[in-house]
């Protein structure tokens, strides 16, 4: 039988390389170079060192605290008025009523202690105040104003020198209601509050 001989696939004429095709092929390294470096790596490599943008920076800010009520028990502070100046004082006891001598501190919350202050006759004022200043009252009628001298209000009420004196230092609101009803005030010595173990507080004269 005659063997038919099967026509010859006409070849496509090659492209020739290029200069820039030449420097890729060169460049470029062949698989199995690439699969011999792998096997030549060891299996353990030592953790790569964590760059800027990988390491977690601290927050620029802490969170603010804010108390509620319940998280600060108030503690029951004693302070002695003898030879005290008035606004002195009075700068003190509102401090440490509103708690502002302290850093949990919270405009909105009660932070603030109880205070005990003794011996208010004996509180002092300087130059002449005591004939020259004067604290008015208004008794609601015409006419009804009151005027009475810093001097008459030790003799008979004493203790209202020190409780105008932190009212007027305090805010006007509730709270500050409430932080003016933690203050005790009295002439004496002797006062009914040491059930609660008031601690003494010693200030410069």
């Amino acid at each position: 039988m005659a063997t038919t001989k099967k026509p010859k696939e006409a070849k496509t004429p090659e492209k020739p390389a290029t200069k820039k095709t030449a420097a890729k092929e060169a460049k470029a390294p062949k698989t199995s170079e690439l699969q011999a470096k792998k096997a030549s790596e060891p299996k353990d490599k030592p953790a790569k060192k964590a760059t800027k943008s990988a390491v977690k920076r601290a927050p620029l800010m802490e969170k603010t605290f804010f108390a509620k009520p319940g998280d600060i028990t108030p503690k029951w502070r004693l302070v002695d008025a003898n030879g005290q100046t008035l606004g002195r004082l009075a700068t003190y006891l509102a401090t440490a009523l509103m708690g502002k001598d302290k850093p949990s501190y919270t405009r909105s919350a009660d932070t603030g202690d109880f205070v005990v202050v003794i011996n208010a006759e004996k509180v002092a004022m300087t130059g002449n105040k005591w004939k020259d200043k004067v604290y008015q009252h208004h008794t609601g009628f015409p006419g009804g104003i009151k005027t009475y001298s810093a001097e008459y209000i030790r003799e008979n009420h004493p203790e209202r020198l020190i409780e105008k004196a932190v009212w007027r230092m305090l805010p006007k609101g509730h709270m500050g209601r409430h932080w003016f009803s933690k203050l005790k005030v009295y002439a004496g010595t002797a006062h009914p509050h040491t059930a609660q173990q008031p601690e003494p507080v010693k200030l410069a004269q």
